[in-house]
């Protein structure tokens, strides 16, 4: 399964002929390490989806990525106005580095982004910590992020994509200084229903922020709807429903949906490279011994994932359905994440519990029913991984996309696996022919965890061979928000139009 990418860097020049291009993140893309050895400094290469497919695209545009210089050696390599020249090996774009204190890191970072628009966002108001120093420090490094920005810009036209949650407020001080610049912002959590966005008490400076943008993106429609909302009721915008459009303060902002995806071929590559029989078979020799189905997770270890619903299922197949003792074994793989932030260290704890309990009721002599690995994997043994899995597990309690589902299709090659998906994730919209789950019914779930082993092959085949048909790249998704984005910035008719309800 070959999917053709289409030429961005040439969808991006028709869209915006004689403008630079700017990618504003709060990660970086290359993290330069100082390696054990003394004095040598190492490159961190691009991870994840999103920034493994725009760093190729900048290399062919050219350009500045603005993004938080967290490497340990980023401040030795750059110049004296902290640039630096990205890939190593073949400088193509500049990276600009914004530097972070511990205070910002704590507050604007692990305050404000993730204790409070993180769990906001994700439904989880009781978890939101309000603290006016976190606020006030998430306006001074959006401002700092704001003036890197527009020192790249001075003298030249520029089109400038902000990314996700981090950096809410930096387009409307861009947009104050430099109107004539084009502002887009892709969103990449789910935005909330205005009964639980109007909990924040910085609720109409954050929607003022984003409206400051010709293009405001997010993953599903119902996000979509919910931010229109929040910007007529909390922000006083003028919305047209169907344009899909804010104005405020005589700019309009164009609202769209842009379901997010993954680097298929990439997935497909690894998951069937040559050894990729005998790769498969040593992970087998180590977690199933004996044979058996395998079920599979892989989630960040976040309280949004469902992690513990997922093991009180699992912990009710065992109990109800004991043929599937010593036949079914699940790899749970939870890779840390912000654990210097009190839910995420009660969760860590939790799911240790609830792993070693399962193993203590179920486990044999020759036989460990769960499998919890906390640890990173990297993607060419999580390929493997998903070729393998006879189930993989989404359990998200509210999750904007969740890409591991479609990571998941996108390995299975011999189109074997049935994909249980949560009905509270984005990808349940476009991956209609996965297994439904409700997480906050473990009963349910543990059915539809039988079922899923239970399926005849045809039906899975049926099952995979269509999802597998229907997807798109995050290359494809690109070239639509650049299109989209264009049409926003000439003022032109563009987008589906959606009842808001």
């Amino acid at each position: 399964m070959t999917t053709p990418k289409p030429d961005l860097a040439a969808v991006f020049r028709e869209q915006f002929p004689d403008r630079k291009f700017i990618v504003v993140s709060n990660r970086e893309p290359y993290e330069h390490r100082w390696a054990e050895e003394v004095g040598e400094i190492s490159v961190q290469r691009p991870t994840g989806g999103l920034t493994s497919a725009l760093d190729p695209l900048l290399q062919a545009l050219g350009g500045t990525w603005v993004a938080w210089g967290s490497g340990e050696a980023d401040a030795t390599v750059v110049d004296e106005q902290n640039r630096v020249g990205v890939p190593p090996e073949r400088e193509s774009y500049r990276l600009r580095r914004v530097w972070l204190t511990h205070h910002d890191i704590h507050r604007y970072y692990l305050g404000f982004s993730n204790q409070f628009l993180w769990p906001l966002c994700h439904l989880r108001p009781d978890l939101t910590r309000v603290r006016s120093r976190y606020w006030e420090r998430y306006r001074r490094v959006n401002r700092r992020f704001a003036e890197a920005v527009l020192d790249e810009v001075k003298g030249s036209d520029a089109a400038v994509w902000f990314q996700d949650y981090h950096l809410a407020l930096a387009p409307e001080f861009v947009r104050s200084r430099r109107p004539d610049l084009s502002l887009a912002h892709f969103w990449h959590i789910p935005w909330p229903p205005i009964e639980i966005f109007r909990i924040s008490p910085q609720a109409e400076y954050l929607l003022r922020g984003l409206l400051a943008n010709d293009l405001v993106g997010f993953h599903l429609p119902s996000f979509a709807d919910n931010f229109l909302h929040c910007a007529e009721e909390l922000a006083g915008a003028e919305i047209d429903w169907e344009r899909r459009t804010a104005t405020l303060g005589g700019h309009t902002a164009h609202v769209r949906d842009f379901p997010i995806s993954i680097d298929i071929d990439a997935f497909v590559e690894a998951a069937t490279v040559e050894d990729a029989p005998a790769q498969m078979e040593r992970i087998r020799d180590r977690y199933l011994p004996q044979g058996g189905k395998l079920g599979l997770g892989i989630d960040r270890l976040d309280y949004s994932k469902g992690l513990p619903q997922k093991f009180k299922a699992l912990e009710f197949l065992w109990e109800r359905y004991p043929e599937f003792r010593e036949k079914f074994t699940f790899i749970q793989v939870a890779v840390p994440s912000r654990s210097d932030i009190e839910a995420y260290d009660e969760l860590a704890e939790r799911v240790d519990r609830q792993a070693w309990h399962i193993n203590d009721l179920y486990g044999t002599d020759d036989w460990q029913p769960v499998h919890l690995l906390k640890q990173s994997v990297p993607q060419n043994r999580l390929a493997l991984l998903y070729r393998m899995a006879d189930i993989c597990a989404v359990s998200s309690l509210q999750d904007g996309m969740n890409l591991v589902a479609k990571e998941y299709v996108a390995s299975q090659t011999d189109e074997t696996g049935a994909l249980l998906l949560s009905i509270f994730a984005g990808a349940s919209a476009e991956l209609p022919e996965a297994l439904p789950i409700n997480p906050y019914d473990p009963e349910q779930f543990a059915i539809a965890v039988r079922d899923a082993l239970n399926l005849p092959e045809e039906e899975r085949r049926r099952r995979m061979g269509a999802m597998r048909g229907s997807q798109r790249s995050i290359f494809d998704w690109m070239g639509e928000v650049f299109t989209e984005w264009g049409a926003a910035d000439r003022g032109e008719e563009a987008g589906t139009v959606v009842d808001p309800g």
